[in-house]
């Protein structure tokens, strides 16, 4: 596999810092941390996954019961 061009690299690095231009400065901040570009060669990428989600932000690792409770006992309060 060859590795990428650095133009390449550089225009992704660029993509990235324009989606973070849209977020205030303490939110740009945390989520710099969870965007970066990968490199052929490196070992690791630089992304920090495995940090304490933020109350009341959407995550990938909500727990089974708060997603059921939503789904499931929400209707069923309203109801």
């Amino acid at each position: 596999m060859t590795p990428p061009d650095k133009n390449i690299v550089e225009e992704h690095q660029k993509l990235i810092e324009e989606v973070l231009e849209a977020y205030p400065e303490k939110s740009k901040k945390k989520r710099a941390k969870h965007l970066n570009v990968h490199e052929e060669g490196k070992s690791d990428c630089g992304v920090k996954s495995n940090i304490k989600s933020v109350p009341g932000v959407m995550t990938a690792r909500g727990c089974a019961y708060a997603g059921s409770k939503g789904v499931v006992w929400g209707p069923i309060k309203d109801i």
